[in-house]
């Protein structure tokens, strides 16, 4: 996100983050208003896994803010402050849009390995803008406090399962470090990048990662190696068969931890409840 309705999207992104996002390169503040917008594509809304349905989905995280944000708004009126709450945007879902990397041709093209802005995103901050900032140091603590205390409500125990986190971190790591299939994908994929002119890179998280991109001055370089790497991807099949054996791991985790898995389904649910209430209690 851009900015957050209470600066607090890293509080969330803390929350819900996976630890098998790749991360895009870095971009500044002031650059990444300069990002074109490019919602995911059919292929990039397509790409699921078994996990997902036990984790917030982007549509969740947008109505827990718009909650805490009516919750912090009702709070800093009861203390003399008038600040009213966003509206909501619809959210595009796409959990694993970037999951094995960049694979949207289009993204390649514009951005490279950094991560567009979305239509929800670019509404969410105009939105923000428009409101604008806090009169004074006494409201911005006031808001603060306010938002701490409306997080509480909101948010339910047991809808972030560390077990999950976990099984999730452990599977990506050991497909992308040792399942055959997997590796034998990403061999194809290394050979492929080395034909267009591309550094050999371990894998698409360390493309991506790579420290040449922090520079401007390497911006064609990258825009090169990131259309080269979804080529390659697409005529490696390497997201296809790294998707297909998380999900395989993925399925069979869950079996072995079903009774686990049922108490992050019924915490999310009695989250998205109240987040539910809170918002439409102001229509």
């Amino acid at each position: 996100m851009i900015a957050g309705r209470w600066a607090w999207g890293c509080v969330t992104l803390a929350l819900i983050s996976s630890a098998a996002c790749a991360a895009p390169a870095p971009r500044t503040a002031s650059k990444a208003n300069e990002l074109p917008v490019i919602d995911p594509s059919a292929e990039a809304r397509a790409l699921h896994l078994p996990f997902d349905a036990y984790k917030r989905t982007e549509t969740d995280i947008e109505r827990i803010e718009r909650a805490a944000d009516v919750l912090t708004s009702q709070c800093l009126q009861e203390k003399g402050y008038s600040r009213p709450a966003l509206p909501g945007v619809t959210m595009i879902e796409a959990p694993n849009r970037r999951r094995y990397g960049v694979i949207e041709p289009l993204v390649a093209k514009r951005t490279g390995y950094r991560a567009p802005l979305t239509s929800a995103e670019k509404e969410r901050d105009r939105a923000d803008r428009a409101r604008g900032g806090y009169r004074d140091a006494a409201e911005r603590a006031a808001a603060h406090n306010c938002l701490q205390e409306s997080l509480g409500r909101v948010y339910v125990d047991g809808a972030d399962s560390p077990l999950l986190a976990r099984l999730e971190r452990e599977i990506f790591e050991k497909t992308r470090m040792n399942d055959l299939q997997v590796r034998s994908a990403l061999d194809e994929w290394r050979s492929c990048m080395r034909t267009r002119g591309q550094k050999e890179y371990a894998d698409p998280l360390a493309a991506a990662a790579d420290d040449r991109w922090q520079d401007p001055g390497s911006a064609k370089a990258e825009t090169a190696a990131a259309v080269a790497d979804v080529e390659c991807k697409k005529e490696t099949d390497l997201v296809e068969v790294w998707h297909r054996t998380e999900e395989k791991l993925q399925t069979a985790a869950m079996k072995q931890h079903p009774a686990d898995f049922d108490q992050v389904r019924q915490a999310l649910g009695k989250e998205r409840a109240e987040a539910t209430r809170i918002v439409q209690s102001t229509k």
